[in-house]
C-alpha cells in the first residue's frame, strides 16, 4: 500500500470509460473497467469517470431519456460525469456521439479549471475522446485497447473505428497502450508499430482473497438445492447472446453425456440466445444434462464456481477475457474456444493452463471429457492457472496504471514519439 501511495497524483485522473453500456446493467459492476477504477479510487487516487457515450439503465425508451440530460455524481473522491448523449439503435449516432462528448469535456474542464494530471482511457472507441483533450489540453493519455473490435467490425463502423485507432495511435496522442489479449498485443506492434504496450488481462482479483472452499456449508447448501451430489459440473458465467458460440454447445454435451452421465453444465446468465439454447437442449433431451440459472450477481459467484471442475469460454474469434481470468483465480480449469486457439502461446498456454479449441463441437466435448476423466490433469491445470493469474490483483492492475500515467506525465507532451 506504502508503494501504490507514492504513486498517487494530487491533481485529478480523467478516467474516460464505457462500462456503463454494457447491455446487461447488473454486468456494469462487474466489468474490468469499473474494477480499476475502484481500486484506483480506493487507493486515494481523484478519479474523474467520464461516459462520453453514455449509460444503459434498462430498455431502449429509458436510455434514449436517461441520456438526454448531463448528469453528474459524486461518490467520495471520484465524480462521474454524463454528457447528454443521444442514443439510438445499433449504435448509428456514435461518430456525433463521441465528437460531442469531446466538445463536452472540453468545455467542462476549461469552465471548471479541473486540474486534471493524466487521462486513462478504456478503449479506441473513447480514446478518440481522449486524444482530442491531449491534443487540445496537453493532457497525456494512456490507453486501454480492449477487445478485439479491428477484427469485428465490418463497413463503415470497421472504417469510423480505424479513424479512432489512428487519432489515438497512428498519431501517437497515446503515450502507452494496454492490451487484454496476446492477439492485440500483436495486432499493435504489426500494424502500427506502437512503441509502448503493456498486457494486463481483463481481470483481477482481490488481494489476499482466496476462493471460497468446496467444503464450504453455503456451496454444500448450493450443491443440494441444485440436485448436484455426486454430479461433474461444467460452468458458464456470462452473457448468453449471440455473439458467443453456443450453436455448439448443446451438440457438444449430446457428446459428452454418453461418456459421462453424471455430467451437468451449470449455465448463468441471460440474453438473446438463451431460447433457442433451451430448445435445443430440449430437443437433444439433455434437460437432465443442464441447469439454467439465469442471472447471478458477480459477488455471489464464487459458491457455483466452487461447485465445478470445468469452467468455458465460447467466444468466435479470441480465447482471452474475462471469464477465463475468472475461471483461472478461482481455480476452475478452462476450456476456452475461439478462432485464434492457436495463436496463443504466453498468458495462456495450451494444455498447461488452458486447454484451447477450436469452435467444433466435437473437439470442445473431448477437452471437456479430457478434463473430467482426468483429475491430475485437472488439478494441474488449475494450479498452473493460479500461479499465471496470481501477479494479476486488481491492487497490481492500479499499480501498473498508475506508474504508466506517471511515465506519460513525465514525458512533456505525452506523446510517445518525443
Amino acid at each position: 500500500m506504502e508503494k501504490a501511495k507514492t504513486l498517487l497524483f494530487d491533481d485529478w485522473v480523467l478516467y474516460i470509460t464505457n462500462h456503463f453500456t454494457h447491455p446487461v446493467v447488473e454486468a456494469q459492476a462487474a466489468s474490468p473497467r469499473y474494477h480499476l477504477a475502484r481500486k484506483l479510487s480506493e487507493k486515494g487516487q481523484k478519479l474523474l469517470v467520464y461516459c462520453p457515450i453514455g449509460r444503459h439503465v434498462g430498455s431502449p425508451f429509458r436510455d434514449f431519456l436517461t441520456n438526454l440530460l448531463p448528469k453528474r455524481v459524486v461518490r467520495g473522491n471520484t465524480v462521474y460525469l454524463f454528457p447528454p448523449v443521444i442514443v439510438s439503435p445499433a449504435s448509428a449516432t456514435t461518430a456525433l456521439t463521441l465528437a460531442m462528448g469531446a466538445f463536452f469535456i472540453l468545455a467542462y474542464l476549461s469552465l471548471t479549471r479541473v486540474k486534471i494530471a493524466a487521462q486513462y482511457s478504456t478503449t479506441m472507441l473513447v480514446a478518440s475522446v481522449g486524444a482530442v483533450v491531449r491534443m487540445r489540453k496537453k493532457i497525456p493519455l494512456v490507453a486501454n485497447y480492449g477487445d478485439p473490435d479491428f477484427a469485428r467490425e465490418r463497413g463503415l463502423s470497421r472504417k469510423a473505428f480505424r479513424f479512432c485507432e489512428n487519432l489515438v495511435l497512428a498519431r501517437r496522442n497515446a503515450y502507452a497502450v494496454i492490451y487484454v489479449d496476446e492477439v492485440i498485443g500483436e495486432y499493435l506492434q504489426d500494424t502500427f508499430q506502437f512503441p509502448r504496450t503493456k498486457f494486463l488481462p481483463n481481470g483481477g482479483y482481490e488481494r489476499g482473497s482466496s476462493p471460497t472452499s468446496g467444503g464450504a456449508a453455503t456451496v454444500a447448501e448450493l450443491r443440494k438445492r441444485l440436485e448436484l451430489d455426486s454430479k461433474r459440473v461444467v460452468i458458464y458465467a456470462g452473457q448468453i447472446s449471440n455473439g458467443y458460440r453456443f450453436d455448439i454447445l448443446a451438440p457438444a454435451a449430446a457428446e459428452v453425456a454418453p461418456i459421462v452421465p453424471d455430467v451437468v453444465f451449470l449455465m448463468i446468465g441471460g440474453g438473446p440466445a438463451l431460447p433457442n439454447l433451451v430448445s435445443e437442449v430440449s430437443s437433444l433431451h439433455l434437460d437432465k444434462n443442464f441447469r439454467f440459472l439465469g442471472p447471478i450477481p458477480y459477488a455471489q459467484l464464487g459458491k457455483y464456481l466452487a461447485l465445478s471442475e470445468v469452467g468455458l469460454q465460447l467466444l468466435n474469434d479470441m480465447c482471452m477475457g474475462t471469464k477465463v481470468f475468472m475461471y483461472m483465480a478461482n481455480r476452475v480449469a478452462v476450456v476456452s474456444v475461439g478462432t485464434w486457439y492457436d495463436r496463443y502461446h504466453d498468458f495462456l498456454r495450451n494444455g498447461e493452463n488452458v486447454l484451447l479449441v477450436p469452435p467444433d463441437s466435437k473437439k470442445l466435448a473431448s477437452a471437456i471429457v479430457e478434463l473430467l476423466e482426468d483429475s491430475a490433469k485437472r488439478d494441474e491445470m488449475e494450479e498452473a492457472a493460479w500461479t499465471s493469474v496470481r501477479p494479476y490483483s486488481w491492487d497490481d492492475h492500479a499499480d501498473a496504471t498508475l506508474s504508466l500515467l506517471h511515465d506519460a506525465v513525465m514525458n512533456s507532451s505525452g506523446s510517445a514519439t518525443e
